[in-house]
């Protein structure tokens, strides 16, 4: 009988620590957050892809994409979700510079969106960042002798209020709203600016965060991913942190990254970025291009006696999510 026992009682601690164990591989370090896009009356005049009144399908496929510039960060995962969309009524609020370009003052026009969106109560509680979405080019600020950025979502601002609040500009075709997305959600969760003090990390190495542009890389530098890491463990075990809840999707179960976006519309790069391009409905499978690596190609267009007259002048990027090999995509015209 105590030998019977003892077994049983072997079994049971040996149970009891396999189900801590696998307790604690399921749990992660991440930070989920919900997204709210409001869009300007310039972004909705040249939207392509529309789907019922709403942009939500295009907003989704940008966030998902914003998310993949944050796919290889060593310790944190990273769960951006589309709340939902909808058009800005207060238009008045949007401030443009006075020059002949039509640009959007971003520093003028942000101060006015956190006054709209920082302690509004009527958000859903699934929201964390509101980011205005224009389809003007935006006019920002840098400060060199401050080391400040100015028109973008402030850094380490995550959890204030009711929301953050962010700018983009895209053009509603091409998802090249995705790289300052990425940059300011980056600022907003703790990465420092690349400004290579003490040695590390300059401004040359073209990371993420190495100038208010987002750099030439879409991905983080070692100095902003740690950054990160030590805003994560430094505010995680607050009570009011807003990123450990799942914020509801607008549309469930979509993960397609812009390159999945196209296909399923055949819908090809360089009919995206041709000028004349305008409605969704004008797409027609391939067009012929020449590759200039994995992730960048040159548009060309049929000419006499079987030649192609290609544009070698201008490069375009690959669609966000195109395969380059192995696991890696292509994201801003890289293989990462």
């Amino acid at each position: 009988m105590k030998t019977s026992f003892l077994m049983a009682l072997l079994v049971s601690c040996l149970c009891g620590v396999c189900a801590q164990e696998e307790s604690h591989v399921v749990e992660e370090d991440a930070v989920k957050l919900g997204l709210y896009f409001v869009y300007d009356e310039i972004f909705a005049q040249q939207a392509a892809f529309e789907e019922n009144n709403s942009f939500n399908t295009y907003f989704t496929v940008l966030t998902n994409a914003a998310q993949a510039y944050f796919r290889n960060h060593p310790n944190l995962k990273f769960y951006f979700t589309l709340v939902n969309s909808s058009k800005l009524q207060e238009q008045d609020n949007l401030k443009y510079v006075t020059n002949e370009k039509m640009q959007l003052d971003a520093e003028a026009t942000l101060q006015n969106m956190e006054n709209i969106f920082t302690w509004n109560e009527s958000l859903s509680i699934d929201v964390d960042v509101v980011f205005l979405v224009t389809g003007s080019k935006m006019k920002t600020r840098a400060s060199e002798m401050i080391d400040e950025w100015y028109g973008l979502a402030a850094p380490r601002s995550i959890c204030y209020g009711n929301a953050s609040v962010g700018i983009i500009h895209d053009d509603g075709k091409t998802f090249n709203g995705a790289h300052m997305l990425a940059l300011q959600l980056a600022l907003l969760l703790g990465a420092k600016k690349d400004n290579g003090k003490w040695g590390e990390c300059p401004h040359a190495e073209g990371y993420l965060t190495s100038s208010i542009t987002g750099g030439s890389h879409p991905s983080l530098s070692y100095c902003s991913a740690t950054s990160m890491w030590d805003f994560y463990w430094h505010v995680n075990d607050r009570p009011d942190i807003c990123w450990k809840d799942s914020p509801k999707p607008a549309l469930a179960n979509n993960k397609d990254l812009p390159a999945d976006f196209y296909r399923k519309k055949l819908c090809d790069v360089c009919q995206i970025h041709n000028k004349t391009f305008r409605n969704a409905t004008e797409c027609r499978g391939y067009m012929s291009k020449r590759l200039n690596g994995a992730c960048k190609a040159h548009c060309c267009i049929p000419a006499r006696y079987r030649y192609k007259s290609c544009d070698w002048a201008n490069a375009i990027n690959m669609p966000d999510g195109t395969p380059c090999g192995g696991p890696m995509i292509c994201l801003h015209g890289e293989c990462v």
